[in-house]
């Protein structure tokens, strides 16, 4: 990796720094100040006991926590840091927290636009997940950024908010973000890591299925639970997913440019789901995804090493969504805009005003803050 790569993500160095991982102490000296953390084929006994059905993951810490009368096991990641923290980006970020005591939703508002980009809320009318109110993240341009949830007795004052792949786009310090979440006492529920291999060129569904096959997905030696979408040759797109999302880490390699409609598209997404169940995501994973992607499943994802560039992958999302809408376009009218240039003897800036409309096909309205840049660079 170049110099220039190096550099070319601000504060990297500074990533770097945090994103070392320093586990307290496992030797059971007196005067730690925290729990004794365990590493999973270890000798267990000298700690409290595994509870049955417990589902250890060996790329996981696994910590003891006890407070006398209830005891309970929480699996922490585990970074590999022997390959870029930049590997990968944030494509899924949700997040509970409880305001200051006295203050409510409209305290989170103003932060919205200062932290994540995102300069409205607007109310559904609906619930969610036991919320009372739900609000949609945008910015006025009809974009989906996202949700934010609150209200509701058993919320007991806490806030929800989700920023999907295009909420997460916008950001631009993740690592302001971590300061923030971590100064709130903000809860991580879900963050989905994400590698794209344009070119297709060492991830693909089939290399992925042989990884599956040697074992490199196995947990604790038993193999792992997999699931296999196969579109038979339609060009629409396969999926390999490994893991259960129930159980908090999932993993998942599908083509990604067939699946945004480019049947010839050799671009793969390698991609990590860990939500918080019975599990502790560290605010580290935000400034440093790659670590903790490779982490994942380092006997399969440890070859990872290309840096990777967010505004890349919108741009091959936007160009891949924009050719596809002109070709449905083309089946659906080129008769009549040929007709039409009869019409209007051949003046397309007459067929144009004719025809044109105000608004984003929905098939680019997720890329809308990014269209003007991608289309004018890549000459679309």
């Amino acid at each position: 990796m170049s110099k220039q790569h190096n550099n070319e993500s601000s504060g990297l160095s500074t990533a770097r720094t945090a994103c070392s991982v320093s586990a307290p102490r496992a030797d059971g000296a007196q005067g730690s100040a925290y729990p004794r953390i365990v590493i999973t084929g270890e000798n267990l006994a000298e700690t409290s006991p595994i509870p049955t059905g417990e589902n250890l993951i060996q790329t996981d810490r696994v910590q003891f926590l006890s407070d006398g009368r209830h005891s309970k096991i929480v699996l922490h990641p585990i970074p590999l840091e022997s390959v870029s923290p930049q590997i990968a980006h944030i494509d899924w970020f949700a997040f509970t927290l409880t305001p200051p005591q006295g203050e409510g939703v409209m305290w989170l508002i103003p932060q919205l636009a200062e932290l994540f980009g995102v300069g409205a809320a607007i109310p559904t009318g609906k619930g969610w997940n036991g919320y009372k109110l739900r609000h949609t993240l945008t910015n006025g341009d009809g974009t989906d950024y996202g949700l934010l949830a609150h209200g509701g007795e058993s919320q007991r004052g806490s806030i929800h908010l989700e920023l999907n792949a295009q909420g997460c786009a916008l950001v631009t310090n993740w690592e302001r973000i971590k300061i923030w979440g971590e100064q709130n006492r903000v809860i991580i529920t879900r963050l989905d890591l994400a590698h794209d291999d344009m070119n297709g060129d060492v991830a693909t569904v089939g290399i992925a299925l042989e990884w599956l096959q040697a074992g490199a997905f196995n947990l604790n030696g038993r193999p792992a639970k997999a699931r296999l979408i196969d579109d038979l040759g339609t060009g629409d797109g396969k999926t390999l997913y490994i893991g259960k999302r129930q159980n908090g880490k999932m993993l998942r390699v599908y083509e990604k440019g067939k699946q945004l409609g480019d049947n010839e598209s050799p671009w793969v997404r390698v991609e990590v789901e860990l939500r918080n169940k019975s599990r502790f995501i560290p605010w580290d994973a935000l400034i440093c995804p790659g670590h903790y992607l490779a982490g994942a499943y380092p006997d399969a994802l440890g070859y990872l090493s290309e840096v990777q560039v967010k505004i890349r992958t919108i741009t091959n999302a936007v160009k891949i969504s924009y050719k596809r809408a002109v070709e449905n376009a083309r089946q659906m009218t080129g008769k009549t805009v040929n007709v039409m240039m009869q019409f209007h003897g051949g003046d397309a800036f007459a067929v144009v005003n004719d025809l044109k409309r105000v608004g984003i096909p929905k098939r680019l309205e997720n890329y809308a803050d990014f269209l003007p840049e991608v289309l004018n660079e890549e000459g679309l």
